[in-house]
């Protein structure tokens, strides 16, 4: 009984999340075409040469592989072993398994089954034998249109040869689809795979400031780890789950096996992208990381039968219509490292994106904390009241102080709004808070910084809010779920680790970005402010289905980045200098500085060693510091990740404690009191200035992983670091490194 309810509860879930949205949008995609002639090669044929590679179609498996012209070797998408095949129970070679056969796999929403269950299936299963092909022709490529006859939906997939890399694509405007809704697909999830137990190898993979795989054997099931790309996708009102997962900043995966490798860029649709990494899989017999690209995004719903609680996923009606596409760069010999796959992307950047190089980079960041609310009592009722934990007064006596000793300062004014750093209306009303000070005080502490050179900036939250004002409506601004309700976010309650009702806010439109950017602006102009920062903006990312009748974007994410891209340029109009936070790719692009830059991964049991590939790329193109020394959970490695990235470093501090911090809703105040950090935030920096000043504006050439835990940098003007983050003293080429410490040469000591 509790079943057949269940059933019925799911499919309701299912028949509103296919029916709610979309009912006056009408979609480019077609209905599946049965009567296509099926049309390709039997055999491997040539398709397309250019001066380094030729583009062969792959017979066995209707996909392609790559040909270098002088050594003749091979980057298939879909890998062939080299081992034995190992022998069933009979004494013959086992099957091979279907996935790393497979061009594409297809995620969809069955509607025989109860609830709507999401399947799955690959070319290898249900195309090559049972389905069709037809293959197409294009400029410096071919499109293959996969039929799906099943499932009744084709998926046109182009395979386009560039000077020196591969471009695989999808245009989901182009899909067919009947009754069978298409939720994902997963774009060559073999191309970037190594055979297990390959000597001399890895897989590489961008979580937080980057990490290398493991690729040796483990059992039939390896190990999986998956992630967003630019972060999870907020509208899916997650309950608490305490993770210290770092997020994916690039959109960007290689992989290294011998003198073999390869780099993969997602060059658009990397928002809707989520990115898997598999390692250890005996089944497969390679390791393998790749994307799947959600299509139709989703939301979990909740629901409750007796003393049960069951979660359904809430698709939309239609799916996105954008290309997704990803750019494969083959690497073999010298180049068949992560050193290579950080040049392409810092490349790929400056040509497509605009990245230029700025060498005013900072050796010192703080972030000044204004304050919070925090609970009285008068006559024994609580009230709420903002507490200031560092005046605008405070500030400048702090800046005037720092600066005696520090050249090259950046100070961020974060939580100096109406409610603090507490979530209140969009961007803290616009306005200083009462308590913490006045316009006339943010105007002479800018005189102040410009006097004694130091670069301000004033942080905005334009995404969190809980309240109608300065513009913007709690109601009719805010982000609905694939359910079309509006969705609800939550503080952790740190006493009972779960969410509270009270404690709720929302997000942003990402349509309103440009106007949120633009309000700000204009408030940092009266203000005589020249900086601005956007936490939030810079690194979060979310879907919106508010406006889901008229149009499908920021379906899955789809558009968020260009969204924030395109309000982030008024910035720059406004002749303003722009401060990001742990930013993501495409937010840093535009940066004057970064900050919280990340300097390690979410050092998970999938990674092995962290590598600073987010330094790599970035390093004397956009001034970065470090995440926060003094809050992190261990300064000392903090510390390593700022020397071995070549980041400046960074420290939260506040001027003003009082114990009802300690039950403020954000544990942002330990150890942050500028008169207990500020001897050690200074002989820090006396340390390391001369190493700061010899690799000022410099690029990172290369990284290096020694021996496990001991790292080495070198910078383009010959200088080098050797950072060893193990507990005992090590060995190096320029000597003995002490344990959680570091030696330079070439240049300052």
């Amino acid at each position: 009984m509790k079943k057949r309810i269940l059933s019925i509860i799911l499919c309701m879930f299912l028949l509103f999340g296919l029916t709610a949205c979309g009912e006056g949008y009408k979609p480019l995609q077609k209905s599946f075409n049965k009567k296509t002639t099926a049309s390709f090669p039997s055999e491997d044929k040539e398709l397309v040469k250019n001066d380094k590679y030729t583009l062969i179609y792959d017979s066995a498996t209707a996909s392609v592989k790559l040909a270098d012209n002088e050594t003749g070797t091979l980057w298939e998408v879909c890998p062939t072993p080299t081992k034995e095949p190992e022998l069933d129970e009979l004494g013959l070679p086992a099957l091979r398994h279907g996935f790393p056969q497979s061009a594409i796999e297809v995620g969809y929403m069955d509607p025989n089954i109860n609830g709507g269950g999401n399947q799955s299936v690959t070319t290898f299963d249900s195309v090559i034998d049972v389905g069709r092909i037809v293959l197409k022709e294009i400029k410096n490529g071919v499109t293959l249109e996969y039929y799906f006859e099943s499932q009744e939906f084709m998926i046109p997939v182009n395979y386009v040869l560039h000077d020196d890399y591969l471009s695989i694509s999808v245009d989901t405007a182009k899909i067919q689809e009947n009754s069978y809704k298409i939720t994902h697909i997963t774009l060559t999830p073999f191309l970037c795979s190594v055979e297990n137990d390959a000597t001399d190898s890895y897989m590489f993979y961008p979580s937080g400031s980057g990490a290398l795989v493991d690729t040796k054997s483990i059992n039939d099931q390896g190990i999986v780890y998956n992630a967003y790309v630019y972060g999870d996708d907020l509208t899916m009102e997650e309950q608490f789950i305490p993770t210290n997962e770092t997020s994916i900043r690039m959109p960007v995966y290689g992989y290294k096996s011998g003198e073999k490798g390869g780099f993969a860029i997602i060059d658009s649709g990397a928002d809707t992208a989520l990115l898997t990494a598999t390692s250890g899989n005996t089944g497969y017999g390679f390791s393998a990381i790749y994307p799947e690209f959600q299509i139709r995004g989703y939301t979990p719903h909740r629901a409750k039968t007796f003393n049960n609680e069951y979660t359904a996923n809430i698709y939309p009606t239609n799916m996105i219509e954008e290309t997704v596409s990803v750019r494969f760069y083959p690497l073999s010999g010298e180049k068949a490292n992560y050193n290579s796959m950080a040049d392409i992307y810092r490349d790929y950047l400056v040509d497509d994106c605009g990245l230029k190089e700025n060498d005013d980079e900072k050796a010192l960041s703080v972030n000044l904390l204004g304050g919070t609310m925090i609970t009285k009592s008068f006559l024994g009722i609580p009230y709420q009241t903002l507490y200031p934990t560092t005046t605008v007064k405070d500030a400048s006596d702090i800046v005037t102080e720092i600066s005696k000793d520090v050249d090259n300062l950046a100070v961020k004014l974060k939580g100096f709004g109406a409610t603090g750093i507490d979530i209140g209306k969009i961007g803290g009303n616009f306005k200083i808070g009462d308590k913490i000070g006045s316009a006339k005080d943010i105007k002479n502490l800018s005189a102040l910084c410009k006097d004694n050179k130091v670069d301000l900036y004033m942080d905005y939250d334009l995404v969190k809010f809980n309240g109608t004002g300065a513009g913007f409506s709690y109601f009719s601004d805010v982000v609905m779920n694939s359910g079309s309700i509006r969705s609800e976010q939550f503080i952790i309650d740190k006493a009972m680790r779960n969410n509270e009702e009270k404690m709720s806010y929302r997000l942003l439109k990402p349509a309103k970005f440009n106007d949120a950017v633009l309000k700000a602006t204009d408030k940092n102009a009266d203000l005589n402010l020249t900086g601005i920062s956007f936490d939030t903006l810079s690194s979060l990312s979310y879907s919106d289905y508010s406006d889901y009748n008229e149009t499908v974007r920021y379906n899955a994410k789809q558009g968020f980045s260009d969204a924030v891209s395109k309000a982030l340029a008024n910035v720059k109009k406004d002749k303003q200098k722009y401060m990001a936070n742990s930013a993501n790719a495409y937010a840093a692009l535009n940066a004057d500085i970064i900050t919280d830059a990340p300097i390690s991964s979410d050092n998970g049991h999938t990674f092995t060693e962290n590598v600073p590939f987010y330094a790599m790329v970035f390093k004397g193109y956009v001034p970065m510091t470090c995440e926060s020394i003094n809050t992190a959970a261990d300064t000392k490695r903090t510390l390593l990740g700022a020397v071995e990235g070549g980041m400046g470093l960074n420290y939260t501090l506040i001027s003003n404690w009082d114990n009802s911090l300690i039950d403020a809703l954000y544990p942002s105040f330990y150890s942050t009191v500028y008169s207990g950090v500020k001897d050690s935030m200074l002989n820090t920096y006396k340390d390391l200035a001369d190493y700061y000043d010899s690799i000022n504006g410099a690029k990172i050439s290369s990284n290096e992983i020694l021996s496990e835990g001991v790292h080495s940098t070198t910078f383009d003007n010959g200088v080098t670091v050797f950072v060893n983050y193990n507990t005992n003293a090590v060995e190096t080429p320029a000597g003995k490194v002490p344990a959680l410490g570091y030696i330079v040469s070439g240049g300052a000591k």
